[in-house]
């Protein structure tokens, strides 16, 4: 059965939106499972026919659909969420990425200086020579609206977060150039003709039943694999119970990179991850007691056997921090009271994007540590020894201890011998009570994939592009080396998105659909 979805269907609970961005209880989406590639195909109940299918609804997702439309491409957009999920990891972001003053030379000399040309510079430069046009297009098409200064995603007024704001203007924008909505569809199958071409894609909603979405081009943003153990443990090597994932929705499981092997596409640095800081699980994150308890340069961080591991100033780079935490298995802060009455009468020495100010006090430290020390599951402890703290968790307290006193050692003589930290961050751990903060390494998503062209072509086995196949966002690779580049780029992964996502529909448009040239 072949159908055409009416402007009604695309409407579904267009109420019921309203009410999401107004807080509303709605099932959105739900724990997945990794795809099973040696599953029995199923034959569909219903088979749609379009010029492009996109799927994924994140920012790289709704930017391919929107621009596909707007080029006269028929499009349908298939999502795992329902509709009140729509965006995923994208409803939690702040920043959209921008162009440095210097321009498209100077974002391109940073990001390669950076990746040290791990990443793909062809990708790169086309990436740095568009961003601003694809920013323009963003602003002036989509009717996405920024805050003064930096590009940061204006809430709505009413309580929404930039993130979801974007996505919900988006959303609407692409419904009204007719794009297709097809919620609680799971792509799970890429179709691929006699010639190797990518004809469609297989989709499974949560009771079995297939649909089939004929195109002429498939673009896989399923928004990476965040949420899959296996995989990201098989790309990182790290412990994924070492780690904890922030905004992941549950049905981030790494599908479309899944699907993109399956046809012999080559992967690109699909172990490269978005690491955020240490963060305290069941704690707000933007708080006091994250930011001032496990975020600052001037505490000393120690793992499970009670050795100090590094420079604690590597904390104002989410990349520097995530790569030496990921090498633990568990990450401790340890301070003193001198240094809890150092935050609420001083502040902070490390700003952590805009929550504290360097120099600012911090008067609610002590009330929120003394509010943690009580909840069940705890991840504060405080004790008057050394002895006693560090007997309430699992670390080696003989090395703990001699650890500390080496440190204070190296204050007295303004030297961090081990590490060589700057002397202004030196403190000592001296004064009771102590307190020890149990932290966690956090992250948002991975930011490698599967291997793409600066057209955000999928490239196959034979380094040739897959016809027919295009990938964006977290699901596609060649922007990142190894790692996050946040500290030159705020925002670039949202900026790949958009990228990325451009890329997919105009290349759809002007090569495999000459049709709409005319």
């Amino acid at each position: 059965m072949s159908m055409d979805l009416s402007r009604r269907d695309m409407l579904i609970g267009s109420a019921a939106l309203g009410a999401v961005a107004a807080g509303a209880a709605h099932v959105a989406y739900a724990k997945e499972e990794p795809l099973d590639a040696a599953a029995p195909d199923v034959d569909p109940v219903e088979t749609y026919e379009c010029d492009f299918v996109v799927a994924g609804s994140g920012t790289a997702g709704l930017c391919a659909a929107i621009r596909a439309a707007e080029l006269g491409m028929s499009t349908i957009l298939v999502d795992v969420n329902t509709e009140n999920g729509i965006g995923g990891n994208s409803r939690y972001v702040e920043n959209c990425g921008e162009v440095p003053e210097g321009g498209a030379d100077e974002l391109y000399r940073n990001l390669v200086d950076y990746h040290r040309f791990a990443s793909n510079a062809i990708v790169t430069r086309r990436f740095a020579d568009d961003a601003q046009k694809v920013i323009d297009w963003t602003r002036d098409n989509q009717g996405i609206v920024f805050k003064e200064g930096r590009l940061k995603y204006e809430e709505d007024g009413n309580g929404t977060n930039g993130g979801k704001t974007a996505i919900y203007t988006m959303y609407n924008y692409a419904l009204e150039l007719g794009v297709q909505f097809l919620f609680d569809e799971r792509a799970y199958r890429l179709i691929v003709n006699e010639d190797g071409r990518v004809t469609g894609v297989k989709c499974r909603n949560r009771i079995g039943e297939v649909i089939q979405v004929n195109s002429k081009a498939v673009d896989l943003c399923t928004g990476g694999y965040s949420c899959n153990k296996e995989m990201f443990e098989r790309f990182t090597n790290v412990s994924y119970d070492r780690v904890i994932n922030r905004g992941g929705m549950g049905t981030q499981m790494g599908d479309g990179i899944t699907m993109g092997e399956e046809l012999g596409a080559l992967l690109f640095h699909p172990e490269a991850i978005n690491y955020c800081s240490p963060i305290l699980p069941g704690h707000y994150n933007k708080g006091a007691l994250t930011i001032c308890g496990v975020n600052q340069a001037d505490t000393c961080f120690f793992n499970e056997s009670g050795r100090r591991f590094c420079d604690e100033e590597v904390i104002s780079d989410w990349t520097t921090s995530g790569n030496i935490c990921s090498q633990q298995h568990h990450i401790y802060m340890i301070v003193d009271q001198d240094f809890v009455q150092k935050i609420m009468d001083e502040g902070v020495v490390t700003k952590r994007h805009n929550y504290f100010e360097v120099g600012e006090p911090v008067p609610q430290f002590q009330d929120e540590i003394d509010a943690a020390l009580v909840r069940e599951n705890p991840r504060v402890y405080k004790a008057d020894t050394l002895e006693e703290l560090c007997a309430n968790v699992d670390i080696d307290v003989e090395t703990t201890i001699a650890e500390i006193e080496k440190f204070n050692g190296y204050v007295d003589a303004g030297f961090d011998a081990d590490f060589m930290k700057d002397p202004q961050y030196l403190r000592k751990i001296q004064t009771p009570p102590f307190y020890l903060f149990r932290s966690q390494l956090a992250f948002y998503n991975n930011v490698g994939g599967l291997r793409v062209d600066e057209f955000a072509r999928v490239i196959g086995s034979d380094y040739k592009p897959i016809v027919g196949l295009y990938a964006g966002g977290s699901d596609a690779g060649g922007l990142f080396g190894p790692y996050y580049d946040v500290s030159i780029a705020p925002g670039s992964t949202q900026l790949w998105g958009r990228v990325s996502g451009y890329w997919a529909a105009e290349h759809a448009a002007s090569e495999l659909i000459p049709s709409l040239e005319a």
